[in-house]
């Protein structure tokens, strides 16, 4: 009796004192024998029910009062006992109480630092209010197993460091302070996880969810511990868009399992949904326009806005849904739901506020600044102050220095810019010089052409009209070689004016040079340097290019002719390949960004000297002997005809010998073969009338003669007025026009006051001119193709033929 009063002051002083042991609860807890129960029931309970006042409880000896504070007791002390003590027969047998008194006692005394600690959580837990099955249910379940949804903040989500946070962690948090349960947190993949986990019981309870028809089959929730709106999440430049009852063909995202995910599928299965794997996939989805709109809660959507920097979404609706998150437990445990619904209904309102301020920002509080914050600005302000002072006079002598380095940069930036300018001046100067050059040229050519017209047109004459075995054949043949070789040389001045006519075609450059190969011109260089190899590498992949064959072919004979003549008994390589410009570049003007074919010429010569580099494509410059190596205009020819080709040329010194690269731009059109020449008998005509119109008297009698020979009935004119006046008495089956008629009215001016006078009056137009602005017009106007100066009778009667046909 003496040791039981001792026990029962012991007991008192403890409690009065405002502790209370509360441990982590072990397995030795669970082993205490019902004897020892009773124990505390029969003999202790009648001490410590009279301390009912000092515990803020009625003064009663009800049942359920009585187990609370046993189950405090049993799970406060047995907890920091060691489970061998525990396990031991001193508690197993009845008659031992009173050494059990003692050794209760000596624990509490032990461990009363812990205790004082502990008063509080006991005060919670018999504040809950926990019936007799709800202790002994928590007795049974220590552990809770709970599966978050891993990606869904600010509501929960696993950080980087995989620590569990969100609105839904810190409640569960405040939950096992509360409540003596352990939660246990598991890491699952993603929402279905989660879903299909609690369907097979693999978890025990899932720490935020919605109530939904199919999760009620198998969870059962408590009271919702927090709200939010649901929204409807659309791009920024959308207006007008429609309600949620009106998403009938609207492309609407929403999350794998999710409520919404339940709700549109249930109310709304005409909706087609995109069904993605997070919140940020369908957010980033509707940014960027594959979606239309995104149905999900107003406070995730905030987040990942915030998180991601996506500034193109606005709220399209704000639904009359609310999402309702709730502990969901397995459905075999509805004591559970009991027991975290009293749980959740002791968080005070300022812990559940402070929870939701941490994660939710309202936007609604002003804020005010403290005084430690008033002084702090302050303070940093003066610091500020006297920093900037210390700065400014830091500052003007950096400004000193730094003037000084601007003034030694300007000055070499102005060094820099004069040589430049220098540079930019010599090739000005250039190409000026090339500009009036090729002006002669032009001119020189254009009275050329008419005069070699005569000498090759009638020389063809004379060949047709003579035997086979006159000895007047071999002179006419002779004028006619020697014409050709005149109209080459013209057809160069013309290149270098850029007043060639030319006719485009689509072709394979591998094509060309292999024409070349063939051509009689490359037989003669062959047997001129028999010493020199030639090597051809062509590419088989090789784009097309658009280019007037007989120019290009020309380029290529005469960079192929320099090259034998640099080397003389060395090598000359040919190479095709495709190339991507990525920069401009070059000395000889530049190259655009693009796409090109790259023809590659490489001799084994001496080089060029380094004072002629600049001036090899100038017309007329030469180092070769003159006579003997021709004109001086092969290089400036295929300068010309690279710039008229919107092309470009570099040469460079690979250490011996030279390389010239001539770059075309490619075309994607398909190639176009090449045309087989009629033969002469299918030249003939059927006796249509033809009429001349050219201002020389020898162009207008050669023209007759081939066309006469030919089988057509040919009148002339000198003049597009004489032309006009032949028109009004009589038609004509077609017009041979000359483009440029002095004095008087044009080519193109004759035409279009034919075609007034005879609608679809069919015409041939002839220069030796390029394509001008006035050709085209003429064309436009219904005139046929261009034939260019001097012509032979085979193209001539072609022409002709393709024009009536037409």
């Amino acid at each position: 009796m003496e040791n039981r009063t001792k026990h029962q002051k012991s007991s008192i002083a403890i409690l009065r004192s405002g502790g209370f042991l509360r441990f982590r609860h072990q397995v030795v807890g669970q082993k205490l024998s019902a004897e020892y129960s009773r124990e505390i029931k029969e003999d202790s309970w009648l001490q410590m029910s009279k301390l009912s006042p000092e515990l803020g409880v009625p003064g009663t000896r009800s049942s359920e009062f009585q187990q609370k504070l046993c189950y405090a007791l049993k799970h406060s002390v047995c907890r920091s006992l060691p489970g061998s003590l525990c396990s031991s027969g001193i508690f197993r047998k009845f008659y031992l109480v009173s050494l059990l008194r003692y050794l209760l006692c000596a624990v509490v005394f032990l461990l009363l630092p812990a205790a004082l600690c502990a008063h509080s959580d006991l005060e919670n837990t018999l504040n809950l209010n926990l019936t007799p099955k709800e202790l002994a249910w928590l007795d049974a379940h220590p552990v809770i197993r709970v599966a978050p949804d891993p990606d869904f903040p600010p509501v929960e989500f696993f950080d980087k460091d995989g620590r569990y946070q969100g609105i839904s962690a810190e409640f569960i948090a405040l939950l096992e302070k509360k409540l003596p349960l352990k939660f246990k947190i598991n890491q699952l993949v993603n929402w279905d996880e989660v879903l299909r986990q609690a369907r097979a019981k693999e978890i025990d309870m899932i720490s935020a969810a919605v109530p939904t028809p199919d999760r009620l089959q198998y969870l059962k929730f408590s009271r919702p511990f927090v709200e939010f709106s649901t929204v409807i999440m659309v791009r920024d430049s959308v207006t007008d868009f429609p309600k949620l009852k009106n998403l009938t063909g609207k492309r609407v995202a929403v999350v794998s399992g999710y409520a919404d995910h339940e709700y549109m599928k249930r109310v709304y299965p005409d909706v087609p949904l995109e069904v993605m794997p997070d919140i940020s996939a369908g957010l980033r989805q509707v940014s960027f326009g594959r979606v239309d709109a995104m149905i999900l809660n107003l406070a995730s959507a905030s987040y990942y806005i915030r998180k991601d920097g996506i500034l193109n979404l606005k709220v399209s609706e704000d639904t009359t849904l609310v999402h309702d998150l709730s502990f969901a437990v397995r459905d075999d445990w509805p004591l559970l739901v009991s027991i975290l619904d009293k749980g959740m209904a002791a968080v005070t309102p300022q812990e559940r506020k402070a929870i939701l301020d941490n994660w939710i920002s309202l936007g609604k509080e002003g804020w005010t600044p403290s005084p430690v914050m008033i002084v702090t600005v302050v303070a940093i302000f003066l610091l500020l102050v006297l920093l900037v002072i210390l700065q400014w006079n830091r500052t003007l002598k950096q400004q000193v220095r730094q003037r000084t380095m601007d003034l030694q940069t300007e000055l070499e930036e102005r060094l820099l810019a004069q040589q430049e300018k220098e540079k930019l001046q010599q090739q000005v100067h250039s190409s000026k010089k090339m500009e009036a050059m090729g002006l002669l040229a032009g001119g020189v050519a254009h009275d050329l052409n008419n005069i070699i017209s005569g000498v090759t047109g009638y020389a063809e004459l004379m060949l047709m009209k003579l035997p086979k075995d006159s000895p007047f054949c071999k002179h006419a043949a002779a004028i006619h070689d020697s014409g050709q070789r005149a109209a080459a040389v013209v057809a160069d001045m013309l290149t270098i004016s850029r007043d060639a006519a030319s006719d485009k075609k689509v072709v394979n450059l591998n094509h060309l040079i292999k024409e070349y190969l063939r051509s009689p011109e490359h037989v003669a260089l062959r047997e001129r340097f028999p010493q020199v190899d030639y090597a051809c590498e062509l590419s088989a992949e090789l784009f097309n290019v658009s280019c007037s064959t007989t120019h290009i072919k020309k380029a290529i004979m005469n960079l192929v002719i320099n090259a034998a003549e640099a080397t003389e008994q060395g090598s000359v390589s040919i190479s095709t390949e495709n190339c991507y410009i990525d920069r401009p570049f070059g000395i000889y003007g530049s190259i655009e960004i693009g796409e090109y074919v790259l023809l590659r010429v490489v001799d084994s010569g001496s080089g060029i000297a380094a004072t002629d580099i600049e001036h090899i494509f100038e017309p007329f410059y030469s180092r070769k002997t003159k006579g003997t190596s021709g004109t001086g205009l092969g290089l400036a020819v295929v300068w010309n005809t690279v710039q008229e080709h919107l092309g470009y040329i570099d040469v460079e010194q690979p250490g011996t010998g030279s390389c010239f690269n001539l770059y075309l731009p490619i075309t994607r059109d398909e190639y176009s073969p090449a045309e087989i020449e009629a033969s002469s008998d299918a030249l003939h005509g059927t006796g249509e009338h033809i009429l001349i119109v050219d201002d020389e008297d020898q162009i207008r009698d050669l023209a007759t003669q081939m066309l006469s020979s030919l089988g057509y009935r040919v009148a002339q004119v000198s003049s597009g007025e004489a032309a006009i006046d032949y028109l009004r008495k009589q038609k004509v089956d077609l017009l041979l026009l000359d483009m440029i008629m002095d004095p008087g009215i044009n080519g193109c001016q004759t035409y279009q006051q034919a075609v007034a006078l005879h609608p679809g009056q069919r015409a041939l137009i002839c220069s030796g001119f390029s394509e001008s602005a006035e050709v085209l017009k003429a064309q436009a106007a219904g005139a046929g193709a261009y034939l260019k100066k001097p012509y032979t009778l085979a193209a001539l009667g072609q022409a002709v033929k393709d024009e009536l046909a037409r």
